[in-house]
């Protein structure tokens, strides 16, 4: 019967965001500022967020129906679950006020960054809050070939360094046709397996739910996208990596999850780092991120979508390699 929850979520998750984006492209191309005539609409991200949601809420409740001890159990599924979900919406509400931003004040740059990293720190330390009141925050990770190292007290604040630095990184993605939500659907299907791996099967419904919520959302936003996620999307993306695994005491999942948004926000960390050591004389990137420098080097979307799409693939098979040493 969870399979079949698993199904429900998906399949519902697919049927809502399809439904959503049908919806809201006409009314968010009313709200675009001039500067945007020919480009499409941004904050698709909202489908992502509400489709998910509702998905999640009708599979985990099937799921309950059919095995009512998942409620009892010692292990805290609900508990994990809810936390997991309200994390991923807590950092698609800072990408929201980010967008909000820029469509008000007509800000290409959004929300300041001291402020932006304030609010993704705050949701982050938020979600630890929450998992350690529920004794459910772990103090370490798996790592392979080394098997698990405990960081004790440092543990939350690499947790939420990790949270934030993801946040960041898949915030530097905005605006690629489809990369996105390619990548984080990819993402969500090695997550959904890695999570029946280690004993977490159950709580497959929140990937399961996305992965369908981003199937539908891909027919607006492959090239040429009709609908793009904006910030509120991105963030959200991050915050569900981020934080599912964190919730199941497997945060070390997110490493080789997120590989794409790694490169990306890698690319223009050091670009900067290297900038300013040099005083502003040299760049280590002729532009960056990567999506940018493959850009300059004549790559058009579709092909740009093929090369996140294999960088997505490798992270998914280290994660699947991870979950059975483990």
């Amino acid at each position: 019967m969870i399979r079949f929850a698993l199904i429900v979520a998906s399949t519902l998750g697919f049927v809502l965001t399809a439904a959503l984006g049908n919806l809201m492209t006409p009314l968010l191309r009313a709200f675009r500022v001039r500067q945007e005539e020919n480009e499409p609409p941004t904050m698709g991200g909202l489908c992502l967020m509400v489709g998910t949601l509702a998905a999640v809420g009708v599979g985990w409740t099937a799921a309950c129906v059919a095995q009512p001890e998942l409620l009892g159990t010692e292990s805290l599924l609900t508990t994990r679950l809810l936390i997991a979900l309200f994390g991923a919406l807590c950092f698609g509400a800072v990408g929201l006020a980010d967008d909000l931003v820029r469509l008000r004040h007509r800000s290409p740059l959004g929300l300041r960054r001291p402020v932006r990293l304030a609010l993704e720190a705050a949701s982050g330390t938020l979600v630890l809050a929450l998992l350690g009141l529920n004794h459910c925050l772990p103090d370490g990770l798996a790592l392979p070939g080394v098997g698990y190292c405990t960081l004790g007290p440092l543990a939350p604040v690499v947790w939420l360094a990790i949270l934030v630095a993801l946040a960041e990184s898949a915030r530097t993605a905005d605006g690629m046709d489809g990369t996105v939500c390619g990548c984080a659907f990819i993402a969500m299907l090695g997550l959904m397996t890695a999570m029946t791996l280690l004993g977490w099967f159950p709580l497959g419904v929140l990937p399961a739910a996305l992965a369908g919520a981003l199937m539908a959302f891909l027919l607006w936003n492959f090239y040429p996208a009709k609908l793009r996620p904006g910030a509120v999307g991105c963030q959200f993306l991050a915050g569900a990596l981020g934080c599912v695994p964190l919730s199941v005491g497997w945060p070390g999942l997110t490493l080789p999850l997120a590989l794409p948004y790694w490169l990306e926000g890698g690319m223009v960390a050091l670009q900067i780092i290297v900038w300013k050591a040099s005083g502003g004389r040299r760049q280590l990137f002729g532009t960056a991120p990567l999506h940018r420098w493959l850009e300059k080097r004549g790559f058009d979307p579709v092909n740009i979508f093929y090369i996140f799409g294999v960088l997505a693939m490798l992270g998914l098979a280290l994660t699947l390699q991870a979950a059975r040493a483990s």
